[in-house]
């Protein structure tokens, strides 16, 4: 551009000539200029989100080409929807036109390079509007350049005002795609676009402001004037057809990077999140906790892990229903949602078992700040239809750095905490040195747990049930135990929980039956006289689909008759029993097997689910026994259940029974039958063969 294009008093200038648009051709060169714009800052929001600075260089790169052809298209467009008295047919010189491309380029490059910045500050925010407009307003008047167009001339205010008015425009359009990044993600799309059609408004707005400033006038020269190699309108055309169609091609690549992106976002959803209540799962919460140890290692402050545990979710689970279970668990989860703040996390890690990471600490007991908001969040209680149900949980603390400086032992640590606070009954406690130990054996004891049933550690022993008028035995109930090679004999509260925590229940439970359905079978070809032998059922051994299936291969390769074998199953686990379980009972009873109720009494729910179960024999739990020289209120327990049981067609067992005086005072409430040290402690084999009259065959070791 020369600056004699302002001088307007050349005597080779004839009168001023008119000019008009094509609105259709004006609308779509606007549209050319939003269409560039959105799909600049899309590739650029993907230069952002780049992890390495060659991706973030190409994704540049390709902003800058998108913008810049964006750019010289709507330019060109507009230029076709113009046209000039006398030049209908405008032909453009081929060197200004390619040349008028690379400032818009350039100038786009350099705007969404500033806009990649982790911080915008003010400076960098109006260098880039400043250069977007300078390659505006250079890529225009360059191109106005390449008309076959002598008589052209600026007016000058016009003409700074188209810059100012690019530069503004420009500058509003950089600062709301900033802004993106700091709102919501629902509103991201919606912004972008939004930044996008500002984009285009700037090359659009600039260019038909200094459409205003530009004046066509005949001239007067003499000869021809040589361009160079000329360009028609309808070459013009495909080329601005193939530069539409260039950045229609970016626009669908980065539409298909954004699926790609939602796609991944929606797996690692999965991934990282607990389906049932929406938290972080355990291995997202493992990366956040090391991210967190980091920053607090440079930060030099605390950070406390929370491990809680609703109290009697177990009772609650089993006696209401799963389902009434799972909304207990996402209230729960709600309400410590609700009370953390935002840089910490809270998770589930299973069951009833949740974790939060409280983070930037300076002392430690400034945990107990978000301890209590917990606490606070459980006292209101949680309504579900006829049932009002009080949260209560556990909460044991580690505190990094005091307690230990590695993930997992603070995890550790505070389950370790946790149960401490459980057994005592307190609303929280801080992890103590002493309970390294007692954490450290649990943790050991369930890995150990797996390996056990491998390697014949495991055992079992008997506990007779007598007939109470004439002490004899009438059959035996089998009670597995645990003889750990380092720590010795392991008592059946300790591995029992751990059987369920570590998911090993259901093989523990096959163990139990392959056993006693093999040493039964050794009992009866010894001549031995075994009543019958009852086993305790696990509840994830009876909701099994496969349980029938497994129990009778059981029988039939053990050759131990159906008859003899009882399975008992807890009060708790039959509550609320789905049709497909009851059905499965009925099964089992078909098959010859009996079934009995261990800890009767100690249910929540309505008996009327007795009526519906084919159930043989009711345990009365040992709870009630304790007071039953005492008590009235235990005594007319034990009757009610005893009238109830025989009136039912049930045989009633007392269980618990210590002392003599005990014995007289359930044979006073009618009880015939009972179980308990009075009698005898659990035996093993050759006891109980000795007992029995007669020497039993050894246990062959299973491998099973």
């Amino acid at each position: 551009m020369h600056i004699w294009r302002f001088d307007t008093s050349s005597p080779t200038l004839g009168p001023l000539l008119e000019g008009s648009h094509d609105p259709l051709l004006v609308t779509l060169s606007i549209a050319i200029a939003c269409f560039a714009g959105v799909t600049a800052l899309m590739l650029a929001d993907r230069m952002v989100a780049s992890d390495s600075a060659r991706n973030r260089a190409w994704w540049n790169i390709g902003g800058a080409v998108a913008m810049g052809c964006g750019i010289w298209a709507m330019h060109f467009t507009a230029m076709l929807a113009f046209s000039v008295e006398g030049h209908e047919h405008m032909e453009y010189s081929l060197g200004p036109t390619l040349v008028s491309m690379v400032p818009g380029i350039v100038g786009s490059g350099a705007a969404l390079y500033c806009m990649s910045r982790p911080k915008l500050t003010t400076s960098q925010l109006l260098l880039g509007a400043l250069l977007l407009a300078v390659g505006i307003g250079s890529m225009h008047y360059i191109g106005m350049e390449a008309m076959h167009m002598e008589g052209l001339r600026y007016d000058f205010p016009i003409f700074v005002l188209s810059i100012v008015v690019a530069f503004l425009l420009a500058l509003a359009a950089l600062y709301l795609h900033f802004r993106v990044r700091k709102l919501p993600a629902v509103s991201e799309k919606t912004l972008t676009l939004l930044a996008g059609v500002f984009m285009g408004l700037a090359v659009a707005g600039m260019h038909y402001t200094a459409r205003e400033a530009s004046l066509f006038y005949a001239t007067t020269a003499a000869g021809p004037v040589e361009h160079g190699m000329p360009i028609a309108n309808g070459t013009m055309t495909a080329i601005i057809v193939c530069f539409a169609a260039l950045i229609l091609g970016l626009s669908i690549l980065v539409a298909w990077m954004d699926r790609q992106k939602a796609v991944q976002r929606m797996l690692e959803q999965v991934a990282n999140t607990d389906a049932l209540t929406g938290l972080p799962n355990r291995p997202h919460f493992l990366q956040r906790l090391s991210v967190a140890l980091r920053h607090s290692r440079r930060s030099h402050t605390r950070l406390a892990v929370l491990f809680m545990d609703l109290n009697d979710f177990k009772i609650v689970n089993d006696s209401l229903g799963h389902a009434t279970g799972d909304r207990l668990l996402q209230e729960f989860a709600g309400r410590l949602r609700s009370c953390i703040r935002a840089q910490d996390t809270v998770a589930r890690f299973g069951g009833d078992e949740f974790v939060v990471l409280v983070r930037d600490l300076n002392m430690s007991e400034d945990v107990l700040k978000a301890v209590e908001r917990l606490l606070k969040a459980m006292e209101a209680p949680v309504e579900f239809e006829d049932w009002k149900l009080h949260l209560r949980a556990s909460i044991g603390i580690s505190i990094f750095p005091d307690d230990s400086e590695q993930a997992d032992e603070l995890i550790q640590q505070a389950d370790a905490a946790m149960y401490r606070a459980k057994t005592e009954q307190l609303d929280y406690c801080f992890f103590d040195k002493d309970l390294t130990d007692h954490s450290l054996l649990r943790v050991r004891l369930g890995n150990d747990l797996r390996d056990a049933l491998k390697q014949n550690q495991l055992f079992l022993q008997y506990q007779p049930l007598v007939d109470l008028h004439t002490g004899e035995w009438i059959g035996l109930e089998a009670l597995a135990r645990w003889q750990h090679p380092l720590e010795g004999n392991i008592p059946p509260g300790v591995f029992a929980p751990l059987a369920e925590r570590t998911g090993l229940v259901v093989q523990l439970g096959e163990w139990v039956l392959r056993q006693v359905c093999t040493q039964g079978r050794l009992w009866l070809e010894a001549g031995l006289d075994v009543g019958f032998i009852a086993v305790n059922i696990a509840a994830p051994q009876l909701s099994r689909t496969g349980f029938v299936a497994q129990l009778r291969q059981i029988l039939k390769e053990t050759g131990f008759p159906a008859r003899y074998l009882e399975l008992e199953i807890t009060e708790s686990s039959l509550m609320n029993t789905d049709q497909e379980s009851i059905d499965r009972l009925h099964e089992i009873r078909d098959m010859g097997v009996s079934l009995a109720i261990d800890d009767f009494g100690t249910g929540y729910s309505s008996l009327s689910y007795l009526k519906n179960l084919p159930i043989d024999k009711l345990k009365i739990d040992q709870s009630f026994v304790e007071g039953a020289l005492t008590d009235h209120r235990d005594q007319a327990v034990i009757r009610a259940i005893f009238d109830m049981g025989t009136s039912l067609g049930f045989d009633v067992v007392t269980e618990g029974i210590e002392t003599e005086e005990q014995e007289q005072a359930v044979l006073s409430l009618g009880c015939r039958m009972g179980q308990g040290f009075f009698f005898a402690r659990p035996l093993d084999v050759e006891t109980v063969a000795s007992a029995l009259g007669k020497a039993a065959r050894p246990t062959e070791p299973s491998t099973q």
